[in-house]
């Protein structure tokens, strides 16, 4: 496999420091707070009545549309949220929904709550990270963090949960799927094992790799790769990409953020690029800069690459902020080491703890 960093477009760091074993320790070491009018989201209350029934989700360990899945039965619709949260970590963030049905509603791994009404949008200005690292090298961590305080600003890369966490991989489904390559989008989605994933999943990919899939192998899989493959053996690519519970657009997506590191790389390597300036990923080919079109060249992007009428899939521009904010940084050292920041929305923590750790993100992510 590439490494991970060119995989996802990500070829540099700014500061050129040794690497530092840490890790942490899933769920519990890594905890984000949605951010709203510069406070937790769970310090926000809403009106007594309006337009939008506003919930306080609380989360464990799973990703983010199983539970929005879940919340669509519970509430008898599809809720709205302002961003994804981490799968593997504790998260707080706002739900809302057009009506209010129940006053609070939980399970093993995910609670609602519900704070009041809103009649317009929800002003999420961030997300508040906690972490809790676990190395041996805390005072260099803390020198480290405390350079970043002074500096406050990193490159603002998408980070590589998401093109998937234990499966980086959404990227390469979206520039098949660019390409019109539904057999390769529907490889990608089913086979490939990587080492972190269960078992169980493991060895179906390789069996379908292999052509030996088995009912016992299928019945131990998840539904998303279940449903794919039943459709791919009784009808086609395309149908089988159909079925898959992730849409279309968001495989696209996660390759247009490929394409924006890669932009922002070569930027960044010969010095054009600004504090204040902004990445645009466009649709068109003929509205690149330089650096946008090298890269268009080099994946073989043309100007119906990003308009796919049989997925439905009609991508707008990606314009992003070159930097980052990093604020309010600080590490206490009294137990286990715990760094503490605010991002902005969209922003990316495991680039911050990368650049201080400089080291393999998979170790901590």
């Amino acid at each position: 496999m590439l490494d991970l960093d060119l995989a996802i477009g990500i070829e540099l760091r700014l500061h050129d420091w040794p690497p530092i074993e840490a890790t942490i320790s899933r769920p519990e070491g890594f905890k984000v707070i949605e951010e709203v009018d510069g406070k937790p989201c769970s310090q926000w209350t809403g009106l007594r009545d309006g337009k939008f029934a506003v919930y306080l989700l609380k989360k464990r360990g799973i990703d983010h549309f199983s539970v929005i899945s879940r919340l669509s039965s519970v509430l008898k619709e599809r809720p709205g949220y302002l961003g994804i949260k981490d799968a593997n970590a504790i998260t707080e963030q706002l739900i809302y929904t057009r009506r209010k049905i129940i006053e609070s509603y939980s399970e093993q791994s995910f609670s609602i709550e519900f704070r009041g009404f809103i009649d317009g949008k929800i002003n999420h200005t961030g997300n508040i990270f906690e972490i809790e690292l676990i190395t041996e090298n805390k005072d260099e961590v803390k020198e480290r963090a405390e350079i970043l305080r002074r500096e406050g600003l990193l490159p603002a890369f998408i980070g590589y949960q998401r093109f998937g966490t234990r499966r980086p991989i959404t990227h390469l489904v979206g520039k098949a799927i660019t390409e019109r390559d539904w057999c390769k989008a529907v490889e990608y989605i089913l086979g490939y094992p990587f080492i972190w994933e269960n078992v169980d999943i493991k060895k179906f990919r390789l069996a379908y790799m292999e052509g030996r899939v088995t009912d016992d192998l299928l019945e131990r899989i998840p539904k998303q790769e279940r449903s794919v493959y039943l459709e791919l053996a009784r009808g086609n690519c395309l149908s089988a990409l159909k079925k898959s519970s992730v849409k279309p657009s968001f495989y696209v997506e996660a390759y247009q953020s490929y394409l924006f590191n890669r932009i922002l790389s070569r930027k960044l390597l010969r010095s054009k690029i600004f504090e204040r300036d902004e990445i645009l990923v466009p649709t068109k080919p003929e509205d690149c800069d330089t650096e946008c079109r090298e890269v268009f060249d080099e994946e073989g992007i043309d100007k119906g690459s990003f308009y796919i009428e049989e997925v439905g899939v009609n991508l707008r521009p990606l314009r992003r902020k070159a930097f980052m904010n990093v604020s309010s940084i600080r590490v206490d050292v009294h137990n286990n080491l715990k760094i503490m920041f605010s991002l902005e929305r969209g922003m990316y923590a495991t680039l911050v703890l990368s650049e201080i750790l400089n080291t393999d993100p998979k170790n901590f992510t």
